[in-house]
């Protein structure tokens, strides 16, 4: 009986530095995203590394500008309607283990 405790304690402490191991390689790679134009069409794609897919991101903070929107495979699409625009949005990217990593832009629309 006690080896069978032993056993199974160090397969779930090996499982548990797994996770930690995985999430702490989990990045949003998207530096930076464009200058934003009123009446421009757009399509930007943030880009995931080194988690365990599939990933999803959120708006974690901020927003957009008007016109613009992210979904959960991280592109950004749309046509901005406001100009000037000037704010900041924090994106969250979570992997599939539930590992997050947070990322902010400034979003600009001229």
């Amino acid at each position: 009986m006690i080896k069978r405790i032993a056993l199974v304690s160090l397969l779930v402490l090996s499982l548990a530095g797994y996770a930690i191991a995985s999430c702490s390689t989990l990045d949003i790679i998207t530096e930076g995203i464009p200058l934003f134009f009123t009446g421009h069409t757009y399509s930007v794609q943030l880009e995931a590394c080194c988690g365990t897919a599939p990933y999803t991101f959120t708006v974690y903070s901020g927003t957009l500008p008007p016109g613009l929107s992210m979904n959960s495979s991280g592109l950004i699409s749309g046509s901005p309607t406001t100009a000037p625009y000037n704010d900041t949005f924090c994106v969250t990217l979570t992997d599939s283990l539930g590992c997050h990593v947070t990322r902010c832009y400034d979003a600009t629309s001229e």
